[in-house]
């Protein structure tokens, strides 16, 4: 009896040995199948980057060589947070992307410059700081190449950044000695983003996952622990990995994304709410630009969602602003910022032509850059020559 018991014992502990090695087996194999598919297929990873961006391939940049390099280095930029604005981009020198000690992106200027050419200051989120282009392809380095010597440009913008921020940095620059002429605010896409469920008006994209590592630090730490030493930590992780990456969805056609789902808070209260928190900003920056002696203008920037671009290449995410969008341009109508509307460019239908602008919901190519660059120095030397004839 006491044979057949340990026999029997043997068998199990056998098989437990076996499944275990298999398990390892699976597990060793997902990782390294995992690994090496990253490397080969230009799948976003959780941060949305990777060194082989899926928009390179897009028709966009059919006849640009920097494409793919482009993307390659925007993947590897490293940021710090800041106070009071948030975060800027760490110093950087690529091929395609060169940011100085400030944070703040090179921008090539005409030859014809010189110092005694007014500045132009152009703020905004990574649509002005020029994702998806390279330096000499961002708005200020186009507009620098439109006015051929008439203005220099300085780009404040950040990946991110709504209008409050914008703000909070140009104020930032001024008192370190930055004296603009003419200041261009180039907003709307992140203030909208800003309806996201867990945010609010004047809140940055961060605000969230700052909020729950201040609230949740020392618990998820033991939180980590307990995660390091249990069975899905080392037998499952890596093949929910593997398998998440084809159940991901899309948002560019034949592409893929491991983009979550985004919820919005989508009330009117909410919306006017965020609608306001724009204008706001933009009061702010207009008082604070006027304040040292610059013009200010605001832009109401273009978005895929709204107008009628060109999209057949693209599966796009939603976003909020076929609601977003009207409730802002609803505000600029009513006393108190009717005023504000004169200095307020709306191009939501920059892009309305049958040519492939858009990388995704919001960025562009630089052909899209170049029609918002001719937009906002044709708008101003209309100003200053009206402004003679008067």
């Amino acid at each position: 009896m006491i044979m057949k018991l340990l026999k029997i014992l043997k068998i199990i502990a056998i098989n437990i040995v076996v499944l275990i090695g298999l398990l390892i087996a699976l597990n060793l194999s997902a990782i390294i199948i995992f690994h090496g598919y990253k490397k080969i297929n230009p799948i976003s990873n959780a941060s949305g980057k990777t060194s082989s961006d899926i928009r390179a391939g897009l028709p966009n940049y059919k006849n640009i060589d920097w494409a793919k390099k482009h993307f390659e280095e925007f993947g590897e930029l490293p940021a710090e947070y800041r106070s009071y604005i948030g975060w800027r981009r760490l110093p950087y020198e690529g091929e395609t992307i060169s940011i100085d000690e400030q944070g703040i992106r090179n921008t090539p200027q005409s030859e014809l410059a010189t110092e005694k050419s007014p500045i132009v200051v152009f703020l905004g989120g990574s649509a002005m700081w020029g994702t998806g282009s390279n330096d000499e392809n961002t708005i200020p380095a186009l507009f620098a190449k439109n006015a051929q010597g008439d203005y220099r440009t300085v780009n404040l913008g950040e990946t991110a950044y709504n209008a409050f921020q914008g703000y909070l940095f140009l104020k930032l620059q001024i008192i370190n000695g930055l004296s603009p002429d003419i200041v261009v605010s180039y907003d709307g896409v992140n203030d909208g983003y800003s309806l996201k469920s867990g945010l609010r008006p004047f809140g940055d994209i961060k605000e969230e996952e700052i909020r729950t590592i201040m609230k949740g630090k020392n618990r998820e730490k033991e939180e980590k622990i307990e995660e390091a030493l249990s069975f899905s930590h080392f037998f499952l992780n890596p093949l929910k990995s593997f398998i998440s990456e084809f159940k991901s969805p899309s948002t560019l056609k034949d592409g893929n994304s491991n983009a979550k789902k985004i919820t919005y808070d989508l009330s009117q209260e909410r919306i006017d709410q965020t609608a306001i928190a724009l204008l706001e900003s933009w009061l702010s920056t207009k008082d604070l630009a006027e304040k040292h002696g610059a013009r200010f203008i605001a832009v109401l920037q273009p978005t895929a969602s709204i107008g009628k671009p060109y999209l057949e290449y693209l599966e796009l995410d939603e976003d909020p602003f076929e609601l977003f969008y009207p409730a802002v341009l609803k505000l600029l109508q009513t006393p108190k910022y009717q005023e504000l509307s004169n200095y307020v460019i709306v191009l939501t239908g920059a892009f309305d032509i049958e040519e492939p602008i858009y990388i995704d919901n919001c960025h562009v190519s630089p052909n899209g850059n170049k029609i918002i660059a001719t937009i906002i120095y044709d708008h101003i030397n209309n100003s200053i020559d009206n402004k003679k004839r008067n």
